[in-house]
């Protein structure tokens, strides 16, 4: 057996529950997309729902009412704030999922490890085109916001898919109340996704080639059901690490090797003296000075 390390904290300065630290990153997005249609609609009607082909259109777009001042500006420091730690939860699921090699058949586990890279990519992609999608407004760069939105969608797509399955597959016969109301919401939010991406494309394709009045609004209607579908899905991420927190403290660790549990001890720092007066391993290596009277052996 490999070397397994137990790390326990203390002096502990900050503290955040995992599920707070989801609800909350979550909302962001929520809310400031909420504020954005609501200001976009009532004070800048006209603006948010011109259209190329200059059809009858009442549903402003996701990035019509965001690529408008002031909503801008809120939009963008809410994504900002939004994406940034979830690059970190990106690290945090795949350990979790890694964690739970063992409830795999032997058989396929190299098919999981994969499954699960592959996953952890989409998930960092997604995340990167969702906040460049959002700093690079429609009204500012047309075709780099366009092409940064296709890449969204189809991460989006393939990793709420890859994610639902490997959380379906790590899981035990017998799944607890938690973990089964979990994996309810992934696939109901998956599946009104890719139902509303279906409606998208149709409606686009309406509204590009035939221009067909309204068909923009409804264009517009899927892209918010989408993105709430979205956010619906990332945030139950709360019930897999509600009991956790994320923390900044000093870490102890236990070492147990080949089942020799050994005590706990604080590590020091590299080339710093322990509480017993040695040095650490990264000690210095030069030559001592003889003092007076000293014998050198």
């Amino acid at each position: 057996m490999g070397k397994v390390e137990t790390k326990k904290v203390e002096d502990v300065l900050l503290q955040i529950p995992f599920g707070k630290f989801a609800v909350v990153t979550v909302s962001l997005p929520a809310l400031s997309l909420l504020y954005c249609f609501l200001t976009g609609i009532i004070f800048r009607f006209d603006e948010v729902n011109e259209t190329v082909c200059q059809a009858s259109n009442v549903v402003p777009s996701i990035s019509a009412v965001t690529g408008i001042t002031p909503g801008a500006y809120v939009w963008r420091i809410c994504i900002a704030l939004h994406s940034t730690p979830r690059f970190a939860v990106g690290f945090i699921y795949y350990n979790y999922f890694k964690a739970r090699l063992s409830y795999i058949n032997p058989k396929y586990r190299w098919l999981y490890i994969k499954l699960l890279s592959l996953n952890f990519w989409m998930y960092t992609i997604e995340n990167a085109c969702l906040l460049s999608v959002a700093m690079v407004s429609n009204r500012e760069n047309y075709p780099i916001h366009e092409k940064i939105f296709v890449v969204f969608m189809i991460m989006s797509c393939c990793y709420m898919l890859s994610n639902t399955l490997i959380y379906k597959w790590s899981r035990t016969p017998i799944m607890s109340d938690i973990e089964k109301k979990s994996l309810r919401i992934k696939w109901i939010s998956w599946t009104i996704l890719m139902a509303a991406t279906a409606g998208l494309l149709y409606t686009f394709v309406l509204h590009r080639i035939y221009c067909v009045p309204f068909a923009f609004s409804f264009f517009s209607a899927f892209e918010y059901v989408i993105a709430y579908a979205n956010m619906a899905y990332h945030v139950s991420a709360y019930y897999e690490f509600m009991n956790k927190s994320i923390m900044s403290g000093d870490i102890h660790q236990d070492t147990d090797v080949n089942g020799d549990l050994k005590s706990t001890e604080k590590i020091p720092a590299l080339g710093a003296p322990d509480d017993r007066g040695d040095r650490s391993p990264g000690r210095s290596l030069r030559p001592r000075k003889k003092m007076t009277g000293e014998k050198v052996q």
